[in-house]
């Protein structure tokens, strides 16, 4: 069978290590702080310590140089991560017009996102 092509996807993705504070939304103990590895314009994965669960609602601030970019997501995927944790694949539900535009400059400003 011969290889299908994957489907393209919706946003662009970059590789963008950034610090991050994790909170699930009702549970206000559940704050944590964890690193993107991927961001994009639809969401971002993480690393984190332990399992969020897949469906779960979060707000993450996502500390970018001079700003903080706050984002409510949902949580889509979690793998295992080596050695430990989870990485945990997020699509973002609500962003305000001011964060999008941070977050588009985030992705423009990267060789990687200015490839689209």
């Amino acid at each position: 069978m011969p290889d299908q092509p994957r489907p393209q996807r919706r946003f662009p993705r970059i590789p963008s290590e950034n610090a991050i504070l994790v909170k699930k939304v009702g549970d206000e103990a559940s704050e944590s702080l964890a690193k993107t590895r991927v961001v994009g314009g639809g969401g971002c994965m993480f690393t984190h310590e332990s399992s969020l669960g897949v469906g779960s609602t979060i707000e993450l601030l996502i500390s970018l140089p001079r700003r903080v970019l706050k984002a409510r997501a949902r949580v889509v995927y979690e793998n295992a991560a080596k050695p430990h944790g989870m990485e945990v694949g997020v699509e973002f539900v609500a962003v305000s017009a001011e964060d999008r535009h941070l977050l588009d400059a985030l992705l423009t400003a990267s060789p990687a996102g200015s490839q689209r």
